[in-house]
């Protein structure tokens, strides 16, 4: 009578884990490299409109392998909404979550269950698939609306997210003053008088990208009292404006004419730290005027990662 007995990894499954992890990190490390370009900065941008419930690491591996990307989610998640991914197409790689598994956390806790000793959750790079890879199943199956509201720069469609800019101006200490402003000027923001003026002739469409980028001028003084963060008047701006491009296209409204001749001044030859520390900057900052503005509405829910 013949035993069996099952065997643990071999050499050859750890070696190939141990290069899985290191081509991992290899590709996510090109993705942020990307971003010192003028070019990749952009491409991130946009995309991260889409994408701005992602974490920033996924939002740069995007962008990097799929700058045209507007809806990603796993195989299974599309034939939930409705949606099959067409044959042959190639997966986009982003971090998931792998937490332990079931018999770790028991023997953990079997050991006394100490804190430090808690099995962690790690990440490896799992597949997505962009909406363009995908197509509507064929009925019974209800495939549910992917696009969402367009806004035109001209028109007061955005009067919803007015008061909620507003009301996030306050919680900074800062007034909104609406006036008579000179020809071409959108408004300023005076951190002396904690006072964003905006420009009454303008649209209110106008007024809230406008409000959004004096937004994004008072968070960034706010952190640079605090000594939160240090970055040359340039850097700043391009941080802000970054925020603004990013944050309007996130509710419908495309602010390219405004924005992107501050974006093309990113230079190559700007060391790796300070283009992360900006992206990362841009994400925080972002998140904070999102957060508060809140969803359009009509937009379809999009899940984070």
């Amino acid at each position: 009578m013949s035993t069996s007995t099952k065997k643990g990894p071999s050499k050859e499954t750890e070696e190939q884990r141990q290069a899985r992890r290191e081509a991992d990190r290899q590709r996510a490390q090109e993705a942020v490299e990307a971003l010192r370009s003028s070019e990749g900065w952009q491409r991130w941008l946009g995309l991260r409109r889409h994408f701005h419930r992602y974490s920033l690491s996924n939002q740069i591996l995007i962008a990097f392998q799929m700058p045209e990307a507007s809806r990603v989610a796993g195989f299974r998640a599309w034939l939930r909404l409705g949606y099959c991914v067409a044959k042959g197409e190639r997966a986009i790689r982003v971090w998931v979550p792998m937490p332990p598994a079931k018999a770790q956390i028991a023997e953990w806790l079997e050991a006394g269950g100490a804190a430090n000793d808690k099995p962690r959750v790690r990440f490896r790079l799992g597949p997505v698939f962009d909406r363009s890879q995908v197509t509507p199943l064929p009925p019974p199956a209800e495939p549910v609306p992917l696009d969402p509201p367009i806004i035109e720069p001209e028109g007061d469609s955005l009067g919803w997210a007015f008061p909620r800019l507003c009301a996030l101006a306050g919680e900074l200490g800062c007034g909104v003053v609406i006036e008579r402003m000179p020809d071409g000027t959108g408004g300023c923001f005076m951190p002396e008088l904690r006072v964003i003026s905006l420009n009454e002739a303008n649209s209110v469409n106008h007024q809230v990208k406008t409000m959004i980028h004096e937004l994004g001028h008072a968070l960034m003084r706010w952190s640079i009292e605090k000594g939160e963060v240090e970055l040359t008047y340039s850097q700043e701006e391009l941080v802000v404006e970054s925020v603004a491009y990013t944050v309007c296209g996130s509710i419908g409204l495309d602010t390219s004419d405004y924005s992107i001749p501050y974006l093309t001044s990113w230079s190559e030859r700007t060391p790796m730290e300070v283009v992360e520390r900006c992206a990362a900057w841009v994400d925080q900052i972002a998140k904070r005027i999102e957060d508060c503005v809140g969803d359009p509405p009509g937009a379809p829910l999009v899940a984070a990662a």
